[in-house]
């Protein structure tokens, strides 16, 4: 069901402080990934923090600041949280919407963001849903975190450009394809990689498994598996631009780009 969301800044006291717990909340961390100070801070600033609410009700925010990078100005969003009772009802797209809104109205073209790539949800709202771009991998970019995501194990991020001038947010899927994708799940569960072929491709699949195992040595090993696999792929030009919830990931490249033959060529 799809709920009808007004998205807008949040400045108060407190509501900055219910934007704070929900946060933590959908966290399940021990210490706000945003606290309150910081939050505080950012909206006297004028940096994007926005409320999703429902009836009222607080049921999703959004953190964001304008930062930079070779292509010019962009604003970066450094969380998006929902509230569990609002999951599958639109809240978060609304969400997403309004931060595009609030950059346009401010004359910003671009958002960047970073998730973790083995969250297969999050990677087909970003990139099937928005239409946004995985550009990067970044091996364990936060460090050590000890929240319910991401404890005990490395947190690998991939940074995704979204282009806001698009006319419709959002990208067709890539159509099922028989051929055999370079990262694969084993029978065991386990992750398989094979071998590249070295001619040119215009596309790389990648499969992961829809849903983590609770067995953390096995995320361990789908973790250090993907960023083999991914990694060199985005630093030698390709750019991922597919992703269903079943977890088959699609990376494209123009034919120009030199193809990496191995996992070494980091």
């Amino acid at each position: 069901m799809v709920v009808n969301t007004e998205v807008r800044e949040l400045t108060g006291v407190e509501e900055l402080l219910a934007a704070t717990d929900l946060i933590t909340e959908v966290w399940q961390a021990e210490i706000p990934p945003v606290p309150f100070p910081f939050m505080r801070a950012l909206s006297q600033a004028g940096a994007q923090v926005l409320g999703g609410l429902v009836d009222g009700r607080l049921a999703g925010v959004a953190v964001g600041f304008l930062g930079s990078d070779p292509d010019g100005p962009l604003l970066h969003s450094h969380v998006v949280g929902v509230g569990e009772e609002w999951r599958s009802t639109g809240v978060g797209r609304a969400i997403k919407l309004g931060q595009r809104d609030w950059c346009l109205e401010r004359g910003i073209k671009r958002m960047a963001w970073t998730f973790d790539p083995l969250r297969t949800a999050n990677a087909s709202f970003n990139l099937a849903g928005l239409g946004a771009t995985g550009v990067s991998y970044h091996a364990d970019f936060y460090g050590r975190m000890n929240d319910a995501f991401n404890r005990g194990i490395p947190t690998d991020r991939v940074l995704v450009h979204w282009d806001l001038a698009a006319a419709e947010p959002g990208r067709s899927p890539a159509p099922a394809r028989s051929d055999s994708p370079l990262l694969d799940i084993g029978e065991a569960g386990g992750p398989v990689r094979r071998a590249m072929d070295p001619r040119p491709a215009e596309e790389v699949r990648l499969r992961v498994p829809a849903l983590l195992p609770d067995d953390v040595s096995l995320v361990l090993d789908w973790r250090l598996a993907l960023r083999e696999a991914m990694r060199p792929l985005l630093r030698s030009g390709y750019r991922w631009t597919g992703a269903d919830r079943n977890g088959t990931y699609v990376l494209t490249t123009p034919l120009d780009l030199k193809i990496p033959t191995s996992p070494r060529n980091q």
